[in-house]
Protein backbone atom coordinates (compact mmCIF):
# COMPACT_ATOMS: atom_id res chain seq x y z
CA UNK A 1 0.00 0.00 0.00
CA UNK A 2 2.80 2.52 -1.02
CA UNK A 3 1.38 6.24 -0.74
CA UNK A 4 -1.75 5.81 1.34
CA UNK A 5 -1.34 4.59 5.26
CA UNK A 6 -3.44 2.13 6.64
CA UNK A 7 -5.12 4.13 9.14
CA UNK A 8 -6.15 6.55 6.10
CA UNK A 9 -7.51 3.65 3.89
CA UNK A 10 -9.65 1.99 6.74
CA UNK A 11 -10.88 5.18 7.41
CA UNK A 12 -12.09 6.00 3.79
CA UNK A 13 -13.31 2.27 3.80
CA UNK A 14 -15.20 3.39 7.64
CA UNK A 15 -16.73 6.40 5.86
CA UNK A 16 -18.18 5.20 2.52
CA UNK A 17 -19.20 1.86 3.82
CA UNK A 18 -20.74 3.76 6.70
CA UNK A 19 -22.51 6.02 4.05
CA UNK A 20 -24.04 3.10 2.22
CA UNK A 21 -25.62 1.90 5.29
CA UNK A 22 -26.30 4.64 7.24
CA UNK A 23 -26.94 7.33 4.93
CA UNK A 24 -24.96 10.92 4.75
CA UNK A 25 -22.54 11.48 7.34
CA UNK A 26 -22.33 15.11 7.14
CA UNK A 27 -23.11 18.25 5.59
CA UNK A 28 -22.76 16.47 2.22
CA UNK A 29 -22.30 13.25 0.81
CA UNK A 30 -19.99 10.99 -1.22
CA UNK A 31 -22.49 8.98 -3.18
CA UNK A 32 -26.13 8.70 -1.33
CA UNK A 33 -28.86 11.49 -1.10
CA UNK A 34 -30.15 13.44 2.34
CA UNK A 35 -32.84 12.84 3.89
CA UNK A 36 -34.42 9.96 5.84
CA UNK A 37 -33.95 6.27 4.32
CA UNK A 38 -31.02 7.07 2.26
CA UNK A 39 -29.06 4.69 3.56
CA UNK A 40 -29.51 0.71 3.39
CA UNK A 41 -30.63 0.64 7.22
CA UNK A 42 -33.26 3.40 6.59
CA UNK A 43 -34.81 2.38 3.41
CA UNK A 44 -35.18 -0.82 5.06
CA UNK A 45 -36.65 0.13 8.26
CA UNK A 46 -39.25 2.25 6.09
CA UNK A 47 -40.81 -1.20 4.80
CA UNK A 48 -42.96 -3.18 6.93
CA UNK A 49 -43.37 -7.32 6.46
CA UNK A 50 -45.96 -7.32 3.89
CA UNK A 51 -43.86 -4.55 1.82
CA UNK A 52 -40.82 -6.40 2.33
CA UNK A 53 -41.94 -9.76 1.35
CA UNK A 54 -43.83 -8.19 -1.88
CA UNK A 55 -42.44 -8.90 -4.85
CA UNK A 56 -41.97 -6.67 -7.66
CA UNK A 57 -43.79 -6.55 -10.82
CA UNK A 58 -42.11 -9.60 -13.48
CA UNK A 59 -40.29 -11.30 -10.57
CA UNK A 60 -37.31 -10.94 -8.81
CA UNK A 61 -35.58 -10.66 -5.21
CA UNK A 62 -38.17 -9.29 -2.19
CA UNK A 63 -36.73 -6.48 -0.15
CA UNK A 64 -36.46 -9.36 2.61
CA UNK A 65 -34.82 -11.36 0.23
CA UNK A 66 -32.00 -8.65 -0.03
CA UNK A 67 -32.06 -8.01 3.50
CA UNK A 68 -31.17 -11.42 4.40
CA UNK A 69 -28.48 -11.41 1.17
CA UNK A 70 -26.68 -8.69 3.17
CA UNK A 71 -26.76 -10.07 6.41
CA UNK A 72 -25.11 -13.32 5.14
CA UNK A 73 -22.47 -11.18 3.46
CA UNK A 74 -21.58 -9.15 6.06
CA UNK A 75 -21.66 -12.62 8.86
CA UNK A 76 -19.09 -14.33 6.60
CA UNK A 77 -16.95 -10.54 6.12
CA UNK A 78 -17.06 -11.12 9.98
CA UNK A 79 -16.04 -14.39 10.35
CA UNK A 80 -13.29 -14.11 7.93
CA UNK A 81 -11.92 -10.87 9.80
CA UNK A 82 -12.01 -13.28 13.05
CA UNK A 83 -9.69 -15.75 10.61
CA UNK A 84 -12.25 -17.90 9.84
CA UNK A 85 -13.27 -19.56 6.02
CA UNK A 86 -15.24 -17.55 3.63
CA UNK A 87 -18.40 -19.17 2.70
CA UNK A 88 -18.55 -19.04 -0.89
CA UNK A 89 -22.16 -20.83 -1.44
CA UNK A 90 -23.74 -17.32 -2.30
CA UNK A 91 -27.42 -18.86 -2.65
CA UNK A 92 -27.75 -19.81 0.75
CA UNK A 93 -27.60 -15.95 0.88
CA UNK A 94 -31.11 -15.55 -0.94
CA UNK A 95 -33.26 -17.70 1.49
CA UNK A 96 -35.61 -15.47 2.52
CA UNK A 97 -38.12 -14.52 0.41
CA UNK A 98 -40.95 -13.23 2.88
CA UNK A 99 -41.56 -12.39 6.68
CA UNK A 100 -44.03 -11.84 8.93
CA UNK A 101 -43.78 -8.83 11.37
CA UNK A 102 -41.38 -10.65 14.41
CA UNK A 103 -39.22 -12.24 11.51
CA UNK A 104 -38.68 -8.74 9.53
CA UNK A 105 -37.92 -6.80 12.57
CA UNK A 106 -35.41 -9.66 14.10
CA UNK A 107 -33.48 -9.84 10.39
CA UNK A 108 -33.29 -6.34 10.32
CA UNK A 109 -31.58 -6.32 13.72
CA UNK A 110 -29.39 -8.94 12.55
CA UNK A 111 -28.46 -7.27 9.59
CA UNK A 112 -27.45 -4.08 12.14
CA UNK A 113 -25.47 -6.18 14.28
CA UNK A 114 -23.71 -7.71 11.35
CA UNK A 115 -22.32 -4.03 9.91
CA UNK A 116 -21.76 -3.05 12.97
CA UNK A 117 -18.91 -5.75 13.85
CA UNK A 118 -17.75 -5.08 9.99
CA UNK A 119 -17.58 -1.90 11.20
CA UNK A 120 -15.72 -1.89 14.30
CA UNK A 121 -13.78 -4.53 12.27
CA UNK A 122 -12.39 -2.28 9.86
CA UNK A 123 -8.89 -0.66 11.58
CA UNK A 124 -5.55 -0.10 10.55
CA UNK A 125 -4.66 -3.55 12.00
CA UNK A 126 -6.91 -5.35 10.11
CA UNK A 127 -5.76 -3.75 6.33
CA UNK A 128 -1.93 -4.32 7.40
CA UNK A 129 -2.48 -7.99 7.73
CA UNK A 130 -4.70 -8.28 4.72
CA UNK A 131 -3.44 -10.46 2.14
CA UNK A 132 -4.59 -8.78 -1.50
CA UNK A 133 -7.63 -11.02 -1.92
CA UNK A 134 -8.98 -9.63 2.03
CA UNK A 135 -7.84 -6.28 1.14
CA UNK A 136 -9.63 -6.53 -2.87
CA UNK A 137 -12.58 -7.90 -1.05
CA UNK A 138 -13.00 -4.68 1.70
CA UNK A 139 -12.46 -2.29 -1.03
CA UNK A 140 -15.62 -4.35 -2.87
CA UNK A 141 -18.13 -3.76 -0.11
CA UNK A 142 -19.32 -0.16 -0.50
CA UNK A 143 -19.56 -1.02 -4.30
CA UNK A 144 -21.57 -4.08 -3.26
CA UNK A 145 -23.53 -2.24 -0.62
CA UNK A 146 -24.49 0.45 -2.99
CA UNK A 147 -25.25 -1.67 -5.64
CA UNK A 148 -27.93 -3.37 -3.05
CA UNK A 149 -29.13 0.24 -2.04
CA UNK A 150 -29.89 0.77 -5.68
CA UNK A 151 -31.97 -2.04 -5.84
CA UNK A 152 -33.57 -1.22 -3.07
CA UNK A 153 -34.63 2.10 -4.32
CA UNK A 154 -35.86 0.42 -7.61
CA UNK A 155 -37.60 -2.09 -5.39
CA UNK A 156 -39.53 0.31 -3.31
CA UNK A 157 -40.88 2.13 -6.19
CA UNK A 158 -41.89 -0.72 -8.20
CA UNK A 159 -44.13 -2.01 -5.05
CA UNK A 160 -45.41 1.37 -3.90
CA UNK A 161 -43.63 1.87 -0.87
Amino acid sequence: MSGIAPETLAGIIRIHFAEAFEGAQGEWTWFVNHGPGAGILGALDALTAEQASREPPGGGPTAAAHTEHLRWWLANVNGVTRGEAWNPDWSQSWSVRAVNEEEWRELRGALKREYALVREALSESLLEQADSNTLTGLLAMTPHAAHHLGSLRQLRRAIGA
